[in-house]
C-alpha cells in the first residue's frame, strides 16, 4: 500500500466510526476526529524529522494524525533513524481501527529503512499521568527520562469542561496543573512529557487565548512552551464540517524552550489543504501568511498572558496603538461579570409577564440596536419572582449598567454591541440572565458619564477607538473584554 493510500484509509475509518459511535457518547468523549487534509497540514508543521524520534498522540482516535506524521517521515528527503509511536485512546470501539493504523505506519516506516515501534495505551491520558500513577522512584534517571520524554506531540484533544471536584481535576492538581477543560489539560500534560526542544502541533479551540478561566493554564503553558506558528480558520464550521461542529478552532505549533523572535500567523478560508508544487508544503484555500513579533502575540508585561492573534498589518496597527493605554477596569472601579441568573436553575421563579413581587429579568433579546424593549413577547420570561432561592442572584436596580452579549460568532459584522440599562424598569431589584456580560460597580450601576463613555468605546470601530479613549478616559478595555 502506498503512503498516500495508507493515510487516505484513515479517512475512511474516521467516516465509518462517525456512523458507529453513539452521538451521546461522542459528546461525552468531547472528541471529533481530524480530517486527513488537516492532519497532513499539521504533520507538515514540524521542523525536526531526523534522528531518533518519540511521538505522542494522546487522544488518537483512529490514528489520523499519527498516519499523517508517518507519511511525512517516510516522504522526507532525510528520514529519521528511528521512530517510536505512542498513542492513547480510551474508547474501545476505536482501538481496532487504531491498531490497524499503527501496524500499517510501522510497515511503511520499515519499507524505507526507518526503525519503528508502536504502542497503544488504552487508558485515560489524564488519569494515567496523575502524580499517583507516575513512577515515584528514580524519576530523574537517564533511563526513565529516555522512556518517558517525547520529541513530538501531535494531537486533537477532547473538548469538554471538567468540574472542579472531578477525578480529572484532582489528578491534574497533583501534576501542578489547574485548568477547566480537557483540551487544555491535554496540552499541559503533553508539554510536561516533551523533551527540551520538543515540538507540539495541536488543533484546539481558540477559547484558551484569553479570558480569566484559562489564565492559570496560559501562565503555566507559556512558561515552558514557545509559539512558532498559529493557523486560523476564517469560518467556524471549517475544521470539523462533516461532524456539524461549530467551533472557533486554531492549529498551533509550539516548541519547548527558547522564545523565537517572530511567530507566523497563517489563515485559510476553508479546511482543504494540498501540496504546493514549488515548496512541497501543504497550503490551504486562499491561505495568507503574516509574521509577527513574539511580544506582540504574548506581551511580556501582560500578567494574563493573553494570546493576541494578529493576521494582517491593519490588526497589528490597532494592537500597537492600544498598547499605549494601561488603565484597567479595576483602576476605573468597574467590574465585568456574566449575568448571575441561570434560568434553568430557577425555573419555578420564572414569569413570562411581570407580577407583584417580581423583578424584571433581562436577556440579550431584550436589547436591539442599543435600545431596551421590555416586556417583550417571546419564548423567554420577562420577570423573575423574588424568592429565597432567587434573591441572591438579583442586583440593586440603581445606576447605569453596560451590557453585551456573552457569545458572538466571528461571522457577525460586529463582535461586540454594547447597550446601556439605566435602571429604568420598576422595582428595587434587577435580574441579568447568564448569556449577558454586565459591566457594573460591585453589583450596582455606575455613573451615567462612565456608562456612556464605556458604551461608545465598546461600540466604536477599531480605527476610532483611540480617539474615543482619549475623549472619554476609558483605557485598555480591549484587553479585559474583547475577543481577539
Amino acid at each position: 500500500m502506498s503512503q498516500a493510500a495508507f493515510t487516505d484509509t484513515t479517512e475512511l475509518s474516521r467516516t465509518d466510526v462517525a456512523l458507529k459511535l453513539d452521538p451521546k457518547k461522542r459528546s461525552e468523549l468531547g472528541q471529533y476526529m481530524t480530517p486527513t487534509p488537516i492532519a497532513r497540514f499539521m504533520a507538515g508543521l514540524f521542523s525536526k524529522v531526523s534522528g531518533d524520534l518519540r511521538i505522542l498522540d494522546p487522544g488518537a482516535g483512529v490514528g489520523s494524525l499519527t498516519a499523517a506524521l508517518a507519511e511525512r517521515f517516510c516522504q522526507s528527503t532525510r528520514t529519521p533513524k528511528s521512530v517510536a509511536f505512542v498513542a492513547y485512546e480510551v474508547e474501545p470501539l476505536l482501538v481496532p481501527y487504531l491498531q490497524d493504523t499503527l501496524c500499517e505506519a510501522q510497515m511503511q516506516c520499515e519499507a524505507v529503512k526507518i526503525q519503528s515501534t508502536t504502542e497503544i495505551c488504552q487508558e485515560d491520558f489524564i488519569l494515567a499521568h496523575s502524580a499517583t500513577n507516575m513512577p515515584q522512584t528514580d524519576i530523574f534517571s537517564s533511563q526513565h527520562k529516555l522512556n518517558s520524554e517525547f520529541t513530538h506531540v501531535i494531537m486533537n484533544p477532547p473538548y469538554r469542561k471538567i468540574n472542579s471536584s472531578s477525578l480529572h481535576r484532582n489528578a491534574l492538581r497533583k501534576t501542578g496543573i489547574e485548568t477547566s477543560n480537557l483540551y487544555t489539560a491535554f496540552m499541559a500534560l503533553a508539554a510536561q512529557r516533551l523533551c527540551e526542544g520538543g515540538e507540539m502541533v495541536a488543533i484546539v479551540p481558540r477559547s484558551f487565548c484569553n479570558g480569566p478561566y484559562f489564565k492559570a493554564f496560559r501562565n503555566y503553558f507559556f512558561s515552558t512552551m514557545s509559539l512558532r506558528q498559529i493557523h486560523v480558520f476564517e469560518k467556524r464550521n471549517c475544521a470539523f464540517k462533516s461532524d456539524d461542529v461549530l467551533q472557533e478552532n486554531i492549529i498551533i505549533h509550539a516548541v519547548k524552550g527558547g522564545k523565537p523572535s517572530k511567530v507566523v500567523i497563517t489563515t485559510s478560508s476553508g479546511s482543504h489543504f494540498e501540496v504546493d508544487k514549488n515548496s512541497g508544503e501543504y497550503i490551504g484555500e486562499d491561505m495568507t501568511q503574516h509574521a509577527v513579533e513574539y511580544d506582540s502575540i504574548i506581551r511580556s508585561d501582560d500578567p494574563d498572558s493573553f494570546v493576541r492573534i494578529i493576521t494582517n498589518d491593519f490588526e497589528q496597527s490597532v494592537v500597537d496603538r492600544m498598547a499605549h493605554y494601561k488603565t484597567s477596569l479595576a483602576d476605573l472601579g468597574l467590574n465585568v461579570s456574566t449575568g448571575p441568573v441561570v434560568d434553568f436553575r430557577l425555573k419555578s421563579d420564572l414569569q413570562y409577564e411581570p407580577e407583584p413581587g417580581s423583578a424584571p429579568l433581562l436577556y440579550s433579546s431584550h436589547f436591539r440596536g442599543g435600545k431596551l424593549e421590555w416586556p417583550k413577547a417571546m419564548k423567554k420570561p420577562n420577570a423573575i419572582q423574588v424568592s429565597n432561592q432567587s434573591y441572591k442572584w438579583l442586583w440593586k436596580n440603581e445606576g447605569y449598567f453596560v451590557v453585551t452579549r456573552r457569545f458572538t460568532s466571528k461571522e457577525e459584522r460586529r463582535r461586540i454591541v454594547a447597550s446601556i440599562y439605566a435602571s429604568s424598569l420598576p422595582g428595587p431589584l434587577i435580574g441579568f440572565e447568564n448569556h449577558l456580560n454586565v459591566f457594573h460597580t460591585h453589583q450596582k450601576g455606575m455613573s451615567q458619564f462612565l456608562a456612556q463613555g464605556l458604551s461608545v468605546y465598546l461600540n466604536s470601530a477599531p480605527w476610532l477607538t483611540v480617539t474615543f479613549v482619549n475623549l472619554m478616559g476609558i483605557h485598555r478595555l480591549t484587553q479585559q473584554t474583547c475577543v481577539h
